[in-house]
């Protein structure tokens, strides 16, 4: 499967926090630049739709003045530290700005969606061995 980066329309768009510049020649969404992004919240801008709210927030990178979609593997890199523990809120505060996600939404249901496959394993094992 092909992971393509899309262009985004900035006259459609907002900076909510704006990242550093791809530095590398070669695109971030080719597998041996994936560990360039791991744990690298700098390189990401938070971009918002013109007519957005906070949900509609999503991620891009900046490769020599363009902005481009990041692919869900890129964003699991970038995010990969990030745990959901029991009082997780995907929101944080942006001094002079305001509202920003913590995390994409699309990576947040995949987390959740991998956070639960493991609790049901949890809920068999206890099933399976009596454990209450």
């Amino acid at each position: 499967m092909k992971h393509t980066m899309r262009s985004v329309d900035m006259s459609k768009h907002r900076v909510i926090k704006c990242g550093v510049d791809w530095p590398y020649d070669a695109t971030p969404n080719c597998k041996r630049m994936i560990t360039q992004l791991e744990r690298n919240e700098a390189l990401v801008t938070w971009l918002e739709p013109n007519n957005g709210t906070v949900k509609d927030q999503f991620p891009a990178i900046r490769i020599r003045e363009q902005f481009y979609t990041m692919s869900l593997r890129m964003m699991k890199a970038v995010w990969r530290h990030v745990r959901l523990k029991k009082n997780f809120v995907n929101r944080e505060i942006i001094p002079h700005v305001g509202v920003k996600l913590r995390i994409p939404e699309v990576l947040l249901i995949e987390k959740m969606r991998t956070q639960q496959r493991f609790n049901v394993s949890t809920e068999r094992t206890r099933v399976s061995f009596n454990i209450f």
